[in-house]
């Protein structure tokens, strides 16, 4: 639930806090007060795109911050979204700069706005007057039918055949390429794999050669420190370390056995002497097998060449070179045998197409029997909003197969008895849509996870009795759900637990917009400017007055 939402230095803003409540809360005021204003900084919140003209004129920055109570189902989504937990409440933060720069942080952590909105899919549902036009394009239909359908996992297992179905007419179109075509790939690929072939590639080898030409470059400095290093070990030096050793060792082994540290020191320099003679005679072997061979180095070359040419051809290390010769030479051996490996894809490619269509009649029927529930749903709940006499259907027509189903689905509408039964687009006005949305949302709304519904106008092209339907059904969904209205008629006005009054004022030569909530005789003022406009009278004062305890006692 939306427990609180501050907005500093957005358009006519400069600084406003708003606590709805639970229940139902309506905002009103006259035209251009700034409602929508408000309704903009909650697009923020949910991650909307921003747009730098929202910054307060005259401001550098401006700043939205929305305060929610959260369920367990989001604290583990923002938990695997690595966003701190913080006692079952969740702070989104929007910061925008005048130069179009935008920061989102959810609990202080800084968020892409991709995952501020998969999140606030599940707090907040913001409904425009466009939502009601969206009723209008038929390609929506469906997913108001799934919505109510709950058929996820019927739509998963059609998705994952027709996933299989696009891969292999993929696979099965590259072979069905012109024999010419076909004769040139296959001269071009023997080429390439006999080419890679030839080259006795082997991963790891450059590595090799690079470290033995580098040994052969500088045999001629290498022999000669290994034997200068001999000479001084064991060999002709005046004093070489073994001859020395050799007599150190000699002078303990006399007066070893009178102490136990003479014993420790004879024994070690001992091995000391074996080690230098083993070192010796592994540095002689060592530069008595180094030699400077130019035709070895040559060859050496030449294999490197070798080696850098394949992979400046066919990938930029030894492995990537030997994983093109695998692909080439499956694709090789596919093409060269097409008929054999086309009738195979031919065989799998119908048998999917037989498990898409049984996966698609599934789903059309669960549809079907959702969109007779959904169609007698609907009529009930317009009957509740003054549409007694509509009719309305939802109809699920056969089509190709596409990425969510064989399935079209199209609202039609028949507003009063002897009409016609029409497409909704071509006969629905502006209050029939508000009404329709109004009870697919009151449908839906118990399936609906979301806490919190805000609506932008739903009353529009509605009045007298039809908005205090609108009014009442609101009202009702609001002991279910947190329930935010802006509105100019004055029936939903009185049926809100709390209101609030947005006006303009002036302040140091500056327009601002105030939010005030309204309580007792302010209240009641307000719903009697609405209903008579600024000429306030003693009869729509006592309207609203009647107005207003009508709802307080039901």
């Amino acid at each position: 639930m939306l427990e609180r939402i501050e907005v500093q230095n957005i358009a006519l803003i400069e600084k406003l806090g708003f606590e709805p409540g639970a229940g139902m809360t309506v905002l009103t005021g006259e035209t251009g007060a700034g409602k929508s204003i408000i309704l903009d900084a909650v697009g923020l919140v949910l991650g909307n795109r921003a747009n730098k003209g929202l910054v307060r004129y005259g401001c550098e920055k401006a700043f939205v911050q929305a305060v929610f109570s959260v369920s367990e189902e989001i604290s583990a989504q923002l938990e695997s979204a690595g966003i701190p937990d913080e006692d079952g409440m969740l702070i989104i933060s929007r910061e925008l700069s005048a130069d179009g720069k935008s920061i989102c942080r959810m609990n202080g952590v800084i968020c892409v706005q991709n995952t501020v909105r998969e999140i606030c899919e599940g707090l907040l549902n913001l409904h425009g007057q466009q939502d009601s036009q969206g009723l209008l394009n038929p390609k929506k239909h469906l997913a108001f039918l799934d919505s109510y359908a709950d058929d996820g996992a019927e739509i998963e297992a059609y998705s994952e055949i027709y996933r299989e179905k696009l891969l292999l007419s993929r696979q099965l179109k590259s072979l069905e390429m012109d024999e010419s075509d076909r004769l040139a790939r296959i001269d071009l690929l023997t080429y390439q794999t006999k080419e890679i072939e030839a080259a006795h590639l082997r991963a790891g080898e450059m590595e090799e050669l690079h470290e033995q030409r580098f040994l052969m470059q500088n045999a001629e400095k290498i022999v000669t420190k290994l034997e200068e290093a001999h000479a001084l070990l064991y060999g002709n030096s005046e004093c070489p370390v073994y001859d020395q050793l050799s007599r150190a060792v000699e002078a303990l082994s006399v007066i070893s056995g009178f102490d136990a540290d003479f014993d420790r020191w004879y024994q070690r320099l001992e091995e000391s002497k074996y080690l230098i003679q083993e070192i010796a005679e592994e540095i002689s072997d060592r530069s008595q097998g180094m030699d400077y061979d130019e035709r070895e180095l040559n060859a050496i070359e030449e294999r490197l060449d070798v080696i850098s040419r394949m992979m400046a051809k066919y990938g930029g290390s030894e492995e990537a070179v030997l994983a093109f010769y695998q692909r080439s030479q499956a694709e090789l051996l596919q093409i060269s045998d097409c008929d054999e490996a086309k009738g195979k894809l031919e065989k799998a490619l119908e048998e999917c197409e037989t498990r898409l269509q049984q996966a698609a009649n599934v789903l059309h029927q669960k549809r079907m029997k959702a969109a007779e529930r959904l169609s007698g749903a609907i009529c009930s709940e317009l009957k509740e909003l003054d549409m007694s006499k509509a009719e309305f259907r939802v109809a699920v027509l056969p089509t190709d197969c596409s990425a969510l189903g064989a399935d079209e689905v199209i609202f039609f509408i028949r507003p009063n008895p002897g009409e016609a039964e029409q497409p909704l687009e071509k006969i629905a006005s502006g209050g029939e849509l508000s009404r329709i949305m109004l009870a697919i949302k009151m449908i839906l709304s118990d399936a609906d996870s979301v806490d919190t519904l805000i609506f932008d106008e739903i009353d529009t092209g509605v009045s007298g009795s039809a908005a205090k339907k609108i009014a009442q059904k609101l009202r009702t969904l609001g002991q279910k759900k947190q329930v935010i209205c802006v509105s100019h008629q004055p029936q939903l006005a009185a049926a809100a637990n709390r209101h609030f009054l947005i006006e303009k004022m002036t302040k140091a030569e500056r327009t601002t917009t105030k939010l005030t909530e309204l309580l007792g005789e302010e209240r009641i003022r307000e719903l009697a400017r609405i209903i008579d406009g600024d000429s306030i009278t003693d009869t729509s004062l006592n309207h609203a007055k009647e107005m207003m305890e009508a709802y307080e006692q039901s």
